[in-house]
């Protein structure tokens, strides 16, 4: 497959919430700074409550927004998409939770800590074909019940995607390393591909979540871009460059580009 159109480029971060240990005000221009160094056309980001978008949507004036919060609405944590808005325009959208009742809402039938939610947007690029995008903040539990639980989210996220035509984005927080759970292996087998897979650097074994401390090497990126039918991954990389990084959040940005 090729492709002539222009590539996308797409981040996703999760900004963390406002944790009192860790001011967001102070926090905020870093963060800006950080999507803004990176330039993306699409960025996905998980963990951000209300008056987080509300910051956002100011500092990023050339970006609009869609998705709701895990709680329903505007309230709870977001995994939401921003987007330029001179560039694409959202066709149709929605929601879900990851649950046995996914259209229900703020459902929660795994026995997760928190409600889960999946926002999806289809885009018409004016400089491409049209896309598919979902993002989401999967379970964050350890051992086999949370494992269990993200292989679920996982199966109800591809049999949600499966009915639809043309490529398909997948980026956020998944919570397990990649390559590795539960999760995993159902993207595997639903024919998605690990972008970090195909254009990442295999000497970059940086962890996505950095706990607010400098990069350490075991390789586990919990933070994923996942792609379906597209023309190609040109590069993959994750945004670990200065102490700026590992103070705006407790997680590195991950930032791909994608030939649609």
């Amino acid at each position: 497959m090729t492709s002539t159109a222009r590539p996308i480029t797409l981040m996703t971060y999760n900004i963390k919430n406002p944790d009192p240990v860790h001011d967001w005000p102070a926090r905020l221009p870093v963060v800006l700074d950080v999507i803004r160094r990176n330039d993306p056309d699409v960025l996905c980001v998980q963990e951000a409550f209300a008056s987080q978008m509300d910051d956002l949507r100011a500092g990023l004036p050339d970006h609009a927004d869609i998705g709701q919060g895990r709680e329903g609405g505007t309230a709870g944590e977001h995994a939401a998409v921003f987007y330029r808005r001179d560039r694409f325009r959202p066709a149709e959208s929605g929601s879900f939770w990851l649950s046995d009742t996914p259209d229900e809402p703020v459902s929660n039938t795994w026995g997760s800590l928190y409600p889960r939610i999946a926002n999806h947007v289809q885009f018409l690029d004016t400089e491409g074909p049209t896309f598919t995008l979902l993002t989401t903040h999967m379970d964050h539990e350890q051992g086999p019940h949370g494992d269990e639980v993200r292989g679920r989210s996982a199966s109800l996220i591809v049999e949600r995607l499966s009915v639809v035509d043309g490529p398909v984005l997948f980026a956020g927080d998944c919570n397990e390393p990649a390559g590795s759970g539960a999760a995993s292996r159902v993207f595997a087998a639903a024919g998605y591909t690990d972008a970090w897979t195909v254009a990442g650097d295999a000497d970059d074994r940086t962890a996505s979540y950095n706990e607010w401390r400098p990069p350490v090497s075991t390789g586990e990126r919990i933070d994923w871009v996942l792609t379906r039918d597209v023309a190609g991954v040109d590069r993959v990389r994750i945004d670990h460059d200065g102490p700026e990084t590992w103070f705006a959040s407790d997680h590195f940005p991950v930032i791909a580009t994608i030939r649609v």
